[in-house]
């Protein structure tokens, strides 16, 4: 009966200084701290490139819908051909991004009776906007006067983030659009005829 009081006595003392060696190893401190902070810098780093990447396409929407403008609003009369060219240069412009997403619509935009009227539109993969109507997008006031044309772009494209599992959570949705609107006076005549 003597010998077991001894021996849970050096147990116990084996079991503290076990314990003491235990609170002093810092040998797994850093894997720990690693593997605690592993999922934020992994969530950082997804949030980083896309918010880089849809910078980035945002960009490449608002060059295209300036070329558009810009190549349109340099004739005085264009035809159906010429204006398929120029939707085919300004499709060009979203390389290396894929143009699948892509939607363009280019209209001529009059002021009669003060208000914004719908002279002619084309588009690509969406609907043209209607001829003598309100044109759907909102046009600043001032821009030009009664009997002047404008001519205004609307490029959307739809994002799909690679990691679009994750992205909902934060987005609501797999994908984001991102819409331009350019506004561009005719250079060589007041009016510009729709494409025949």
């Amino acid at each position: 009966m003597a010998l077991l009081p001894q021996f849970l006595q050096r147990g116990a003392r084996r079991f503290g200084a076990r314990l003491k060696a235990l609170r002093r190893d810092v040998r797994a401190v850093s894997a720990v701290e690693f593997a605690l902070l592993l999922p934020f810098m992994i969530s950082l780093y997804i949030a980083a490139n896309e918010t880089s990447l849809a910078l980035s396409i945002y960009r490449k929407v608002s060059h295209t819908g300036a070329t558009l403008g810009d190549l349109t609003s340099q004739a005085s009369s264009l035809t159906t051909a010429e204006m398929t060219d120029i939707m085919a240069a300004t499709t060009a412009v979203m390389s290396p991004y894929a143009d699948s997403g892509l939607k363009i619509v280019v209209a001529a935009v009059e002021m009669k009776n003060n208000a914004y009227v719908t002279d002619w539109s084309v588009a690509q993969n969406t609907t043209a906007w209607t001829e003598n109507g309100t044109p759907p997008v909102t046009i600043p006031s001032g821009l030009i006067s009664n009997g002047q044309q404008i001519i205004v772009t609307q490029v959307q494209y739809t994002y799909v983030s690679t990691f679009s599992l994750f992205m909902k959570d934060i987005w609501g949705t797999n994908s984001i659009t991102l819409k331009d609107v350019s506004y561009f006076r005719p250079r060589v005549t007041t009016t510009i005829a729709k494409p025949t």
